[in-house]
């Protein structure tokens, strides 16, 4: 029975948070793509993704409480492209980035000489 609970309980809030994070944050790498005319590492578009639905859905108690039901998903899209934009400025002050890109290159690396037949 709880395990009908859990379920019932938890594609809503799939539908009203994650969604449109998703959907927010996707829309600000294409612009962010489509203006600077580069290509955005996988990595920095994973932490853009992790960042901005985390911030939603770390915030969407709070958006629910506030906001009428008719502008809950605009302002979790909203709260997602913000937090990805604070995450974004966190990221590319202390160069994580290029940390990240480096230990999971490095990671690569000895995962395939670990598999490599000599």
């Amino acid at each position: 029975m709880q395990d009908k609970i859990d379920q019932i309980e938890w594609l809503p809030n799939f539908i009203k948070i994650f969604i449109p994070a998703f959907i927010g944050v996707g829309i600000k790498i294409s612009i962010e793509m489509k203006k600077d005319k580069t290509k955005i590492s996988f990595v920095n578009i994973m932490l853009s993704m992790f960042i901005g639905i985390g911030g939603a859905w770390l915030l969407s108690g709070i958006i629910q409480d506030a906001f009428d039901p008719d502008y809950v998903a605009p302002m979790i899209a909203v709260m997602a492209i913000i937090s990805d934009k604070i995450g974004e400025f966190i990221i590319y002050k202390f160069n994580v980035d290029v940390f990240l890109t480096s230990l999971a290159n490095n990671l690569f690396t000895a995962i395939s000489n670990t598999f490599k037949k000599d």
